[in-house]
């Protein structure tokens, strides 16, 4: 009986001690994550760690979003054929990260995270010209108006990995 008796508490207590979870373990991330339980010294939640790579996603895309603006567009200044026309490009000069926010499924997504990073720059004019060829000839030089804000989202996967898919224009 004696014998039964310590068989059953030794089985409850390696069960119990068994259902402890290590401070690195899954159950203790998971709350760290929502808040629930401190962080242990060290901790990085998988949003920190996307945060620290929207530097590098930053610069890369600032360099993409320049190659595509670096012809610019033509615009028509003027009522019927009393107008000129110029060339008009943006040049993005700095950027800043912002935020990273979880998703999850729906709709077939998988989870993971989504980085939002603000570029800034300005907008730059050529000379007026009387054809399209001309102002197309023409490179856009002059600054105007105020620096111009854009927020763009990326998408990262669930392991804090950057898809490398241009991002989407954030609504502000």
């Amino acid at each position: 009986m004696k014998r039964g008796l310590f068989i059953l508490l030794s089985l409850l207590c390696l069960t119990s001690l068994s259902c402890q979870s290590p401070p690195e373990g899954i159950a203790n991330k998971v709350l760290a994550d929502f808040g629930l339980k401190e962080r242990p010294e060290g901790y990085v939640s998988g949003g920190d760690q996307v945060f620290q790579k929207l530097g590098e996603v930053g610069a890369t895309e600032m360099k993409r979003l320049n190659l595509r603006e670096r012809h610019g567009t033509i615009k028509y200044e003027g009522e019927g054929l009393r107008g000129q026309f110029y060339k008009e490009a943006k040049v993005y000069e700095e950027f800043h990260p912002l935020d990273v926010k979880p998703f999850t499924g729906g709709t077939g997504r998988e989870r993971g995270y989504n980085g939002y990073i603000e570029y800034e720059g300005r907008l730059y004019q050529s000379a007026r010209k009387a054809t399209r060829v001309e102002a197309e000839a023409e490179s856009a030089t002059i600054p105007v108006g105020d620096p111009v804000r854009e927020v763009y989202r990326y998408e990262f996967g669930p392991t804090g990995v950057w898809n490398g898919a241009e991002g989407e224009r954030a609504k502000p």
